[in-house]
This record gives C-alpha cells, sequence and structure tokens, in this order.
C-alpha cells in the first residue's frame, strides 16, 4: 500500500476506534446502585458518649409483579450509653419504604408518623429520641418493607436483548437487584443474611463467595465507613418482552403478496426468545405461528447489532387447515429488525406440499 493511500484511511481508522467501546469486557462489574440504608445517626455532640456493641442485619426478598421484589429489610443494633440526658438518633431510609423504628420493643417511629413538614413528604428520615431516664443499653430495631426494581449500574447503560426490542413495555435496564447499606465504622464487623425466596446468584464482588442455598449468613468485615452492596440476580428470570408488528412481502404459489405479522414475544431465560403471531396477506392466508428464537442475553455494545435464530410450528388456519416447520433469522437495532422467514408445509390429506418465504420489517413497543 502507497503511503498517501495509507494515510487516506486514517480517518476511517481514527472513526472506527472512536465508536468502538475502549471499555475492557469486566468493566461493568462495577457497585450496584439501589435503594440504601442507613445505622442510626448521632449527632456529633453526643457521638463520644454512644458506642455501637452489635449490629445485625438482614434481606428476605420474595417475587413481585412488573419485575420487582417484594423485600424486607431488618437491623437490630445494641447500643451504649455514657451520659443520662436525652439523646437524638436520626434513620435514615429511602423513599418509597414502610419504615418501623422499635426501642427496646416498643414502636418509637414509623415512615408516615415522623415526617417533619419542614423537609416536605419526600423526606428520608426518622427522628428518635433514646429518652434520659433509661437503661444505659438500649437494643434499636428497624424494619422497612419496599419494593425493589431492577438495579442500576453506574458504568453500564445497557439492557438485555429483548428489553431493547421492547423499550416502552419493558423499560427496565439491567437484569441484577442491589440493596445498600452504609455502616459506621463501628464495630468492626457486621452480621448480614439473604433470605430469598427463589435461587439466586450474587453480583461480583460477592459478599457471600461459596455460599448455598437460599438462605446464607456470613459476619462481614467493614472497610471503615465504605458502603456495602448487596447485589444479585435470579438465574433464568422471565423478561416480559412486548408486542411485535410486522410488514413487509411474502412469496407463496400464488406469487408476491404483503405479509403482515402481530403477536407478543417473552424471553425465558433470556437468551432464548419465545412468541406467538398471527400473519396475513391481507387476501386469503392466515396463520398461528408459535416460535422459539435463540439470540444472546446481552449486547456488548449499543453498535452490535442484534441477532437471532429460530424455528416454529406455523399453524395455517385458512384456505386450508394444515400444520407446517419455520426456520427464520432476525438482524436489527434496538426496536427495529429485518426478519426473513421459510415455512415448509408438507403434504396434507390431498393438498400438495407448499413452501412459503417472506421478508419483513419488524418493530417492537
Amino acid at each position: 500500500m502507497t503511503r498517501p493511500r495509507a494515510l487516506a484511511l486514517l480517518p476511517l481508522v481514527a472513526a472506527a476506534a472512536t465508536l468502538a467501546d475502549p471499555r475492557p469486557v469486566h468493566a461493568c462489574d462495577c457497585a450496584l446502585l439501589g435503594p440504601t440504608f442507613h445505622p442510626p445517626y448521632v449527632p456529633e455532640a453526643f457521638a463520644a458518649a454512644v458506642t455501637t456493641s452489635e449490629e445485625v442485619a438482614g434481606l428476605t426478598c420474595r417475587p413481585a409483579r412488573r419485575g420487582r421484589l417484594a423485600c424486607t429489610w431488618t437491623a437490630r443494633y445494641v447500643l451504649t450509653r455514657a451520659v443520662a440526658g436525652d439523646i437524638p438518633l436520626t434513620f435514615a431510609y429511602p423513599t418509597g419504604a414502610d419504615v418501623v423504628v422499635r426501642l427496646d420493643g416498643e414502636v418509637v417511629a414509623d415512615s408516615v408518623a415522623s415526617l417533619d413538614p419542614r423537609f416536605g413528604v419526600a423526606q428520608r428520615e426518622l427522628f428518635v429520641t433514646w429518652p434520659a431516664g433509661q437503661a444505659t443499653r438500649a437494643v434499636v430495631e428497624l424494619r422497612a418493607d419496599l419494593l425493589v426494581g431492577p438495579a442500576l449500574c453506574g458504568c453500564d447503560t445497557g439492557r438485555t436483548t429483548n428489553r431493547r426490542r421492547h423499550p416502552k413495555v419493558s423499560p427496565a435496564g439491567l437484569p441484577h437487584y442491589a440493596v445498600v447499606y452504609q455502616p459506621q465504622a463501628q464495630p468492626e464487623s457486621v452480621r448480614l443474611s439473604l433470605d430469598f425466596r427463589r435461587p439466586w446468584r450474587e453480583h461480583e464482588p460477592a459478599l457471600f463467595r461459596g455460599g448455598k442455598g437460599r438462605r446464607i449468613t456470613r459476619d462481614i468485615a467493614k472497610r471503615g465507613d465504605n458502603p456495602v452492596s448487596i447485589g444479585f440476580k435470579a438465574p433464568f428470570r422471565l423478561d416480559p418482552g412486548g408486542p411485535v408488528a410486522g410488514v413487509g412481502l411474502g412469496f407463496s404459489p400464488e406469487g408476491l403478496r404483503p405479509r403482515l405479522r402481530l403477536g407478543w414475544e417473552l424471553a425465558w431465560p433470556q437468551m432464548w426468545v419465545h412468541s406467538l403471531v398471527i400473519e396475513t396477506d391481507a387476501r386469503a392466508r392466515v396463520a398461528v405461528i408459535p416460535a422459539w428464537e435463540l439470540t444472546y442475553p446481552r449486547v456488548p455494545h449499543r453498535l452490535v447489532p442484534d441477532s437471532g435464530i429460530g424455528v416454529g410450528a406455523p399453524i395455517q388456519l385458512a384456505p386450508l387447515a394444515r400444520p407446517g416447520v419455520r426456520v427464520f433469522a432476525r438482524l436489527g437495532w434496538f426496536w427495529v429488525h429485518l426478519l426473513g422467514t421459510l415455512d415448509v408445509y408438507p403434504a396434507f390429506r390431498g393438498a400438495p406440499p407448499e413452501r412459503l418465504g417472506s421478508l419483513m420489517l419488524q418493530f417492537g413497543i
């Protein structure tokens, strides 16, 4: 290659380098962002007189609607004080959580009754007073019920393949969930437990290495006051998908005709897409097609096309009810795809065998 020609290719090379994702494969193994809980906060004027001798927390979750989890966060603290006066305690909690605080077994605050009107209804703090005259040792318990949606990752805005196809119906980004705990430096460890109603796998970096089963308890060493992120996902979770609509051309023994399709698709697990659609040529042919498509669960980069191959079992309703076999392939970006199909109907009840094909532009919602 001559030097002028090589120089002419430099802009193309620079453009390709700009479009390419410069991050390493594991760059998105970062801290997941989710609801955050805190231990009781003691004002600086009283901090030296109050110590925490025991800290236990737990998270219990079960499946809820629309891809969310119904979770309960519980925490127990044993506090000791060296002064006899009133000591204010503050509890921070995420918006939307139903929170109850108990002091030595008695309810002293909840997320509705303790809202301070000066901060408005979005205030996420509860104010409790440890009154004078009580024992120097107190047990503080917190319980919070909330719905946890798919977590966000600070360095990953990608979607699963099937959710990219349906941004309106399935808007959530990641199939991971997370709850963050922001501890204080003391005590040096916290006992954490996870209890889920279905199988789960922890997000890296893992806190519960080697743990098996649905309930695990570990003593977690703190790193100062750095947050502890409990990130996890449920393997083989149903991806709700959404409706599909397509228009294009089809060939059949009658020649070239329009081809229309309408249906719904979902994924379980995320690499295996299930669909049920109705197709017609708007004249004589109508078929119902259940189909199964193999794709990759996550697109590595927003510019990489989404592709898949699959098989189906078309059931022709008109002009003659008969079963068939379909193979198809799909290629596209986000909610727009080019879909090619080939249907084979064997001889059935005296009708000759037929081959039908189509090339359609399909849209997801």
